[in-house]
């Protein structure tokens, strides 16, 4: 019975193959409708990746405007904030035309700049051209009361507008409330007109033939939302992206002028495929007149064809990431696709001349032959890795790198894929999001200290004063009143020097607009000398200078006056009694780097290491040392961007070295 079974299956598949072969017009319907899903495949396939590439250019732009309109916001509000620095504790403004005169020219995204006092424009430079708004009561008109009061209630700068300006046009007015001794002042406002803030965004310079922008705002009362811009507001017809700039509740939207420009780029490609897949159709139909001689044939063509399209699907298909084959002993590219040459920047022709160790660095290239043999070894299936990738123009980027076997049998591999992905401005930002961490917690730990330093040096005072004031009260005598007065005396004093030490450190702390200028290093040094010359011969002190003449250093003068000051003199003030005092300056050009030693009493850097550069850590019974010296130095080179380092060893000598930007 099974052998029947199989010999009825035999001759039905005979006679089936029979009757198809004799049936050449169903064939080519079916090959057509075969063909027909792989083809609107493809093509939905290209207009998805035409869709995502407009997508990614539309946000690519909005990103740049996004962060244009952010770079505004941030040079709006320091230009407020220095402008809010010209008042003083009367409440006059001190400069403002200079200064007024300085944010203007120095921000060109800025038309004007003004001071509002109790909400009355009173200060506004250029003048010219802004007379009309001069006087105007900002919280009286309702065309301005409203967002003005934002930027009250939330005590903090806020773009009010777009809005019809008093002195004409249309632009937007950016607010910082300014408080003097806890009481509402006024405003430090900067004006921007609506051409300038198209022009310093980026809106006005897109290619307009394919995109549009449009600008609005939201009523928060209302609810109803305001185009500003001469192009259709209407555009829900239209393909568009949109963000929400928070700094003055605006939205800002992105609208292709095309809607259905991926369709058209398919529509092509749709027709010929079609036309495609009815060849292909009639190719079967002429192919099945002559099934006996052709049979053959259609076997190969049809293993050709499906060869051809894993190849295609797997290597040269349109994709986001590059992708490429190399051969396993030479690592040199066999072939590539077109994201992998855009990533490398070579052609696919010059990829085929090289090999892997090119386009990487000894070190990862190393790294990568040592997860390839874990790969040929079989201990893994895939080696993935982020590493540098060297391109044609020598610039080194990011990527992201896959990598797999290809087996030509069970046992070996001829053969592997590359699969590559550009991650270098992801990583630019990982590095920038570290560093802003590193900053951060750097500040942290400083306020920390300094908020230490203050609680326990004017608790300590405060706590005396007390003390005294009690003892007064309880003085029973005039001598005893005196002698108590003394003391109360004694303790001002140290609370007035404690202020000052405290104060001088806020100052180099708040510095960050510092003036920097080429300064000539010998002159300096040899200055400091000539203003140490009575300590270095009343201690006899030998002096060693190795620096060049015409060295310069990029610094603040005052700053560099006093590091070489406070160094030099502390290498002097802690000299050995037993022994000829020798203090060497010397200055390396090459790694800006500037060493002062001595051969005097040390430090016992175990012991004392942590507090090295602490305030008010003293190291030696000094009647002279207060801790402040070195504390403020090692602030002020901080406070350039600079380090300072230390090595000494006690009854050896010291070395301090200040690396310079």
């Amino acid at each position: 019975m099974p052998f029947m079974n199989s010999t009825h299956n035999t001759n039905f598949a005979q006679r089936f193959s029979a009757w198809f072969a004799q049936k050449p017009r169903l064939a080519g319907i079916l090959a057509f409708l075969f063909l027909m899903p792989f083809v609107y495949f493809a093509i939905s396939l290209r207009y998805k990746i035409i869709r995502e590439n407009e997508h990614r250019e539309m946000s690519n732009i909005l990103n740049v405007v996004q962060r244009n309109m952010a770079q505004i916001y941030k040079n709006s509000y320091t230009t407020t904030l220095t402008l809010a620095l010209t008042i003083n504790d009367n409440g006059q403004p001190e400069d403002f035309e200079k200064v007024g005169k300085q944010l203007v020219e120095s921000n060109p995204s800025i038309d004007a700049v003004q001071l509002v006092p109790n909400g009355t424009i009173k200060y506004i430079y250029p003048l010219k051209g802004n007379e009309a708004a001069l006087n105007y009561n900002i919280l009286a008109s309702k065309n301005t009361k409203q967002e003005a009061f934002v930027s009250l209630k939330t005590k903090n700068f806020y773009f009010a507008g777009p809005l019809e300006l008093k002195q004409g046009g249309v632009g937007v007015v950016g607010r910082l409330p300014v408080y003097k001794k806890n009481k509402f002042w006024g405003f430090s406002a900067v004006v921007i007109r609506m051409n300038t803030l198209l022009k310093a965004s980026g809106i006005g310079s897109i290619d307009d033939t394919k995109y549009y922008f449009q600008f609005s705002k939201t009523d928060p009362k209302t609810g109803k939302e305001t185009f500003y811009l001469k192009e259709k507001a209407d555009f829900s017809n239209k393909y568009y992206r949109s963000v929400t700039i928070p700094e003055g509740n605006w939205n800002l939207y992105l609208i292709s002028r095309h809607s259905n420009n991926a369709i058209y780029q398919v529509y092509t490609s749709l027709i010929l495929g079609t036309l495609l897949c009815l060849i292909f159709g009639l190719w079967v139909y002429s192919m099945m007149k002559k099934p006996a001689e052709q049979h053959i044939l259609i076997l190969e063509q049809a293993k050709i064809l499906v060869e051809n399209e894993i190849k295609f699907k797997t290597l040269f298909e349109q994709a986001p990431v590059g992708i490429a084959k190399a051969d396993v002993n030479s690592n040199i590219f066999l072939e590539s696709n077109a994201h992998f040459s855009k990533i490398s920047e070579y052609t696919e022709d010059e990829l085929k001349t090289r090999s892997l160790d090119r386009l990487l660095s000894p070190e990862d290239y190393e790294a990568f032959k040592q997860g390839l043999q874990r790969l040929l070894s079989k201990e893994q299936e895939e080696f993935n890795t982020e590493i540098q990738l060297q391109t044609k123009n020598g610039k080194r980027i990011w990527i992201n790198l896959l990598v797999a076997p290809i087996w030509s049998n069970e046992i070996e591999a001829q053969k592997y894929i590359l699969i590559i992905e550009d991650i270098d401005a992801k990583k630019t930002t990982e590095e920038d999001l570290r560093n802003s961490f590193d900053l951060v917690n750097e500040q942290n730990k400083r306020l920390l200290n300094f908020s230490y330093i203050v609680s326990h040096n004017l608790r300590s005072h405060s706590s005396n004063i007390k003390s005294i004031s009690n003892l007064m009260d309880e003085a029973e005598t005039e001598e005893e009143k005196l002698e108590l007065m003394e003391m109360l005396r004694k303790v001002s004093l140290s609370l007035q020097d404690t202020m000052t030490n405290l104060n001088e450190v806020v100052n180099i702390q708040s510095n960050i607009g510092l003036q920097r200028e080429e300064l000539n290093l010998k002159v300096f040094i040899d200055s400091t000398l000539h203003v140490l010359n009575e300590q270095i011969l009343q201690k006899d002190t030998t002096l060693f200078v190795d620096v060049d003449s015409n060295a310069t250093v990029f610094y603040n003068a005052a700053y560099l006056e006093s590091i070489l000051l406070n160094l030099v003199s502390n290498a002097i003030k802690y000299a050995s009694h037993d022994r000829v005092p020798i203090v060497k300056i010397e200055y390396n050009a090459v790694l800006k780097k500037l060493s002062v030693s001595d051969n005097g009493i040390g430090i016992d850097l175990k012991k004392h290491g942590h507090n090295m550069f602490g305030m008010y850590k003293t190291f030696h019974k000094n009647a002279d040392a207060k801790g402040l010296g070195l504390f403020i130095t090692k602030n002020q080179i901080e406070a350039m961007g600079g380090k300072i380092t230390v090595e000494s060893e006690p009854h050896k000598g010291t070395t301090f070295t200040v690396y310079f930007v």
